[in-house]
């Protein structure tokens, strides 16, 4: 089965919980994984920086990466954050009929 992940980061750990939570309670996403203790390198305003952050992993199907998306930067706290999405294809049964089950169409 064909899936989205769609990558963020942020860097407070409690906006990523109540996003996390969110995509999760409406059924947008079954799973996010918050990865804490990324280490970023980026240019911002011609000055290079350096921040600790946290990484959002948001699996869901694909017609449910705009809600996503809205919800995201809705409640994101960066003027610029990152958006990423890949493909991704789930390779076990169980484990895409939990995923089916938690990740409607809505």
């Amino acid at each position: 089965m064909k899936i989205k992940i769609i990558q963020t980061t942020i860097d407070s750990i409690k906006i990523a919980k109540s996003i996390s939570e969110l995509l999760v309670k409406n059924n947008l996403s079954p799973c996010v994984q918050i990865i804490p203790n990324i280490k970023s390198v980026y240019r911002w305003k011609n000055k290079l920086e350096h921040s600790s952050e946290i990484l959002l992993l948001i699996k869901t199907i694909p017609e449910n990466v705009q809600k996503c998306k809205n919800i995201i930067l809705k409640h994101h706290n960066y003027d610029t954050p990152e958006l990423i999405v890949m493909d991704g294809y789930i390779l076990e049964d169980d484990y895409q009929a939990w995923f089916i089950e938690h990740c409607r169409k809505i």
